[in-house]
C-alpha cells in the first residue's frame, strides 16, 4: 500500500494536518503507545494492511470517523474496493 495512504484510507498528500506539518503521515511515523492513532494500533494489533481488510470493516469507531469529514468519505470510497477485492480473495 502507498505510505501516503493511511491506515484508515486517508490521502496524508492531500491532508491539511499532514501539509501543515501536524502529522508524519502514519505509515512512516514512529508511534508511542499512549499517542497512537485509534486505526493505526488497531490495523497494527490485527496485523492487516488497512481498515478495509478488518472483518468488522467498517467498525462502529470508522463509520463515525467516516462521517466527519467530507475528506473522510472520500477515504471510506477509497477502502471500499479494496475491501470487495479482499474478500473474493478469500
Amino acid at each position: 500500500m502507498d505510505p501516503m495512504i493511511a491506515y484508515c484510507g486517508v490521502d496524508c498528500g492531500a491532508c491539511p494536518d499532514y501539509k501543515d506539518g501536524k502529522c508524519p503521515s502514519c505509515r512512516l511515523s514512529e508511534w508511542k503507545e499512549n499517542d497512537i492513532c485509534m486505526p493505526v494500533k488497531c490495523c497494527r494489533d490485527r496485523g492487516i494492511e488497512c481498515c478495509a481488510y478488518c472483518v468488522s470493516f467498517p467498525c462502529e469507531d470508522m463509520s463515525a470517523f467516516y462521517g466527519e469529514s467530507p475528506s473522510h468519505r472520500v477515504a471510506y470510497e477509497r477502502m471500499l474496493p479494496l475491501k470487495v477485492a479482499n474478500e473474493e480473495q478469500g
